[in-house]
C-alpha cells in the first residue's frame, strides 16, 4: 500500500521544496511523459502552463533502473502518442509529485505519493530506509505548511500557496531546513 500527503505548492514553494530535497539526498527529477526517454530527466520543474503536471523524484541513494514504455497511439491525448513514459514507477525509490491546479480553488489537489508496495511487484531497494526519508519529507511539509482544517485528509498549503489562497503569509518564511 502506498503513502501520500496532499499539498498545494506554487512555483516558489516548489523551488523551496526541491531545495529541501536536495539538502537531504541526491535526487533526479523525472517527467511523467516526454517525446523521448532522454528528455524525461530534468533539472527543474517546467512551467505549469505547459501541462507538466506529474513528476517522479528519485532518491539516487537507492539503486533502480528506470524502464520506459511508449504511450499508446490510441491514448486519450493523441498529441502524446508515441511519447515515452516511466513504466516501472510503482517499484521506484521515488516520490510521485502531482501538482496542484490553481485555476480552480476547489480543483485538483496536489500530492506527494510513494507507491511503496502498491504495484504488485516487490521493490528491489531498502523499503525501510526509503520510508525514513519519506517520513523526513512529510515532516518538512507539515512543519512548513499549513492546513485550512486540521483533519487527516486536508491538504497542506506551503507558504506562497497559502498567501495565494488566503492573502496573508501567516508565518515566517525563514530557512526551513
Amino acid at each position: 500500500m502506498g503513502r501520500q500527503i496532499q499539498v498545494a505548492m506554487t512555483d516558489a514553494d516548489e523551488r523551496e521544496f526541491l531545495g529541501f530535497l536536495r539538502s537531504t539526498a541526491t535526487i533526479k527529477i523525472i517527467e511523467s511523459k516526454a517525446p523521448a526517454p532522454e528528455q524525461m530527466i530534468v533539472e527543474e520543474l517546467a512551467p505549469r502552463e505547459q501541462n507538466h503536471w506529474q513528476y517522479f523524484i528519485w532518491n539516487t541513494a537507492f539503486a533502480w533502473t528506470p524502464e520506459y514504455g511508449e504511450v499508446d497511439p490510441l491514448a486519450v491525448d493523441s498529441g502524446q502518442a508515441g511519447w515515452a513514459y516511466l513504466r516501472n514507477s510503482s517499484t521506484a525509490p521515488a516520490l510521485e509529485y502531482d501538482r496542484h491546479n490553481f485555476t480552480d480553488p476547489r480543483g485538483v489537489t496536489g500530492r506527494i505519493y510513494w507507491a511503496k508496495n502498491s504495484g504488485g511487484s516487490t521493490p528491489l531497494y531498502d523499503v525501510d530506509a526509503f520510508s525514513k526519508w519519506f517520513d523526513q519529507v512529510i515532516r518538512w511539509i507539515r512543519k512548513v505548511g499549513r492546513r485550512e482544517e486540521p483533519t487527516a485528509y486536508d491538504r497542506y498549503f506551503l507558504p506562497d500557496a497559502w498567501k495565494m489562497y488566503y492573502g496573508t503569509p501567516g508565518w515566517a518564511t525563514a530557512s526551513r531546513y
